[in-house]
């Protein structure tokens, strides 16, 4: 992860933004605004954020587990994405919000929080790159105590569509800065033919799933409320919330929220609604668990991979 720069500003919100703030700032942005080559070296902050009881136990509750004193380190991120979404909404921000693809996620959380914590959240863009498809760069959030104790840092990986600025050499970036493939779906002819496993579980995904984690969540961004909003944005039926299948997949592999651990996730290619996910967990023998997701063969088409999470205990010295 980068340093933070020694000119770096840091930018005190008020309160942590609304979804349908953030989104109408994304869509009326001023015509004939100049976008920067560069990210901004500028910090989004919001002090003393508090993790509500309620929101974290329904965010149990929708993963399919029991409510608990210790926070889902998805509650985390649903807690600060609308922070970091405000940096990438600014008009003068080098890609637009609207049309971003998450391919990767990363947490690494240094101990367990608990509901009802108050912390502070900061959220800064680092690393723009060019890439095969067009451009990555990484969101880069971190969350403090009132004490300034770092209790987890989240790395969101984003791919912006479209051809790289004159001058960019995309043609040999076809993979993220830790060497998997940071596609979206489309990546596939450089990568080895997925060929799945016996699964150990079965998702059947409705048509409301996008909603009900949007309800939790705050998320609703219309990709994921329906069919009718999400051709609006090109696609034919609406698609599940990527850190909904991850959260999931978090919950079912039976982590200990009371120690360090670190949980990677990669996306691959979109679940769409309603639809069915096989998924299989598998433990690496040193306190880890893998799982996969993926859509199963069908009519003469191949099993195509959605997700890949690993949930592995993190050694912080």
């Amino acid at each position: 992860m980068s340093r933070v720069s020694t000119h770096e500003q840091v930018k005190d919100l008020g309160d942590v933004p609304s979804f349908p703030a953030v989104y109408a700032a994304a869509l009326t942005r001023r015509p004939g605004a100049k976008r920067s080559a560069t990210l901004p070296d500028l910090a989004h902050r919001v002090r003393k954020v508090r993790i509500d009881p309620a929101r974290a136990a329904a965010f149990d509750h929708l993963m399919g587990g029991a409510a608990t004193d210790l926070v889902h380190p998805g509650v985390l991120h649903v807690l600060a994405f609308p922070v970091s979404l405000s940096l990438m909404a600014r008009s003068d921000f080098p890609v637009g919000l609207l049309g971003l693809v998450h391919v990767s996620n990363r947490i690494l959380q240094h101990r367990s929080v608990e509901v009802g914590e108050l912390v502070d959240v900061e959220c800064r863009t680092r690393d723009l790159r060019p890439h095969r498809r067009g451009r990555l760069f990484d969101s880069v959030t971190t969350i403090l105590s009132e004490n300034g104790e770092i209790i987890a840092t989240d790395v969101s990986t984003y791919l912006a569509k479209g051809a790289a600025p004159q001058g960019e050499d995309a043609g040999a970036q076809g993979q993220s800065r830790d060497g998997r493939a940071g596609g979206d779906g489309s990546e596939r002819s450089s990568r080895a033919e997925f060929v799945p496993s016996a699964p150990t579980g079965r998702w059947s995904l409705d048509a409301g799933t996008g909603r009900r984690y949007a309800e939790v969540s705050g998320d609703a961004n219309p990709i994921h409320m329906s069919s009718l909003t999400a051709r609006a944005f090109g696609f034919p039926r609406a698609i599940a919330h990527g850190m909904y299948t991850a959260s999931r997949a978090f919950t079912e592999s039976r982590p200990d929220l009371t120690r360090p651990l670190q949980w990677d996730v990669t996306f691959e290619a979109p679940v769409t609604l309603p639809g069915t996910v096989l998924v299989r967990y598998e433990d690496d023998g040193d306190g880890g668990t893998r799982c996969e997701g993926w859509k199963p063969a069908r009519g003469g088409k191949p099993a195509r991979r959605h997700f890949s999470v690993e949930v592995t205990p993190a050694d912080l010295g």
